[in-house]
C-alpha cells in the first residue's frame, strides 16, 4: 500500500511542498537505487505521528535523495551499472550527515516492523474479525499491510495503533485500508476473563516456559517492556 494512503488525511502541515518534492524524486529513484528509495520512505515513516510529520527530517531526506540521484546522473546515463554503483555508494555513506540521519531513522522503523510481525497478538471479536492493538514508537502500520494481508487471506482482521488513533483493516480481499479510528472503536476490547483463545495461548506459553533457562535481560532485548501491555502472555 502507499505509505500515506490514509482516508481523509487532513492537510495539517506547511511542509506539504517538501513531501511533494520528495515523492517526485522517489519515483525517479526507484529504478536507480531501490535501497535508497526504501531508506527514504522508512525515514518518512519514522517521524509520522498524529497526522503530522513532527519529527521527520524532511530537509535531510530531500537532500539525501537528491545526492543519490546526483551521483547517478554524474555518469551521464542513470541506467548504467556505473550509475547504479555510484548511487548505492552515496545511499550508504554514513559519513554524510544526511545519509546518516536517513539510515538511522530507516533502521529504527524496520526494526520495529520486524518486532511487530511476531509480537502482535490477535483476538477474535464479533462478528468474525481478528483484532490486534499496539502503540509503536514509529509509524509502521503501512509496512505491516502486505504481511498480514497475505497471512490472513479472506479472514477479516484489523490492527489498531492506539498512539496515532489509526486502524489498518482488511478490505474484502483487496489491498488493506488505513483509516482514522472511530470513537466507538477506541475502547473496544475483548473480554479477557472469558476469552478462550487467550486462555489457550497462556497455557501454551506456560507449558513451553523453562524457568531454569530464564534470561530476563535477553527477553527484554527481543521484547522491550513497552510492548508487554499488548502481549497476552504478560497480562
Amino acid at each position: 500500500m502507499e505509505l500515506f494512503d490514509i482516508e481523509a488525511l487532513p492537510e495539517t502541515t506547511s511542509e506539504t511542498a517538501d513531501y511533494a518534492v520528495i515523492d517526485k524524486l522517489l519515483g525517479k529513484l526507484e529504478a536507480i537505487s531501490p535501497q535508497a528509495k526504501d531508506n527514504a520512505e522508512h525515514a518518512l515513516l519514522y517521524g509520522y505521528s498524529d497526522h503530522s510529520p513532527a519529527r521527520a527530517p524532511l530537509a535531510a531526506i530531500k537532500r539525501y535523495v537528491q545526492k543519490v540521484l546526483a551521483a547517478a546522473e554524474s555518469t551521464g546515463n542513470v541506467h548504467t551499472e556505473e550509475a547504479r554503483r555510484l548511487a548505492q555508494q552515496a545511499s550508504a555513506d554514513r559519513l554524510d550527515p544526511d545519509a546518516g540521519q536517513v539510515i538511522a531513522a530507516a533502521y529504527k522503523v524496520i526494526r520495529e516492523f520486524d518486532r511487530l510481525r511476531g509480537l502482535l497478538r490477535f483476538k477474535p471479536e464479533p462478528p468474525d474479525c481478528y483484532i490486534a492493538r499496539c502503540a509503536p514508537d514509529h509509524f509502521v502500520l503501512p509496512l505491516l499491510a502486505d504481511h498480514f494481508w497475505q497471512r490472513f487471506g479472506k479472514q477479516s482482521w484489523a490492527i489498531i495503533d492506539d498512539r496515532r488513533k489509526l486502524v489498518l483493516t482488511d478490505n474484502n480481499g483487496k489491498r488493506p485500508v488505513l483509516r482514522q479510528l472511530e470513537p466507538k472503536e477506541k475502547n473496544q476490547t475483548a473480554d479477557q476473563e472469558n476469552d478462550e483463545w487467550e486462555g489457550l495461548w497462556k497455557n501454551y506459553h506456560h507449558s513451553i516456559y523453562n524457568e531454569e533457562r530464564a534470561n530476563p535481560k535477553l527477553q527484554k532485548q527481543f521484547m522491550p517492556g513497552r510492548y508487554w501491555k499488548y502481549l497476552t502472555e504478560f497480562q
